[in-house]
């Protein structure tokens, strides 16, 4: 039976709405399990009160991370696939498909070459089936 799209906030580590990312700043999500899902995809939109330039990538795992909102070494970038956007310089809304790999657990990994404070709201949509 399929159940969807289920749309979930992702959060910041610190369980924040609006993601935080400081100047030249990698900042992990909270991981997010990916049980169940079939088919996903992605919402996001950066602020600033100056330059934005943020690389979105999402990274899965087997296991929940040791501690939310640090370097993990049971989380990687899959080797199949793609940044989820590379150098984002605008304050609009984007709207990608993701298609992770077959692993429980994910979260998405946000760095900063702006030389201000960014933000950035992530929006999961997640089809999913449950026999």
């Amino acid at each position: 039976m399929s159940f969807g799209p289920r749309v979930r906030n992702i959060l910041s580590a610190s369980n924040v709405l609006t993601i935080p990312i400081g100047a030249g700043a990698t900042v992990y999500s909270s991981s997010f399990s990916l049980k169940y899902g079939d088919y996903f995809g992605l919402a996001y939109k950066a602020a600033s009160s100056g330059a934005i330039d943020l690389s979105i990538y999402l990274e899965q795992s087997f296991d929940v991370p040791t501690t939310e909102g640090l370097v993990d070494v049971k989380y990687v970038i899959p080797t199949s696939m793609a940044d989820i956007h590379a150098n984002l310089a605008d304050a609009n809304w984007h709207i990608v498909a993701l298609s992770p790999v077959a692993m429980p657990y994910g979260r998405f990994k946000i760095i900063s070459a702006a030389g201000v404070a960014n933000t950035l709201l992530l929006n999961l949509s997640t089809q999913e089936s449950i026999d």
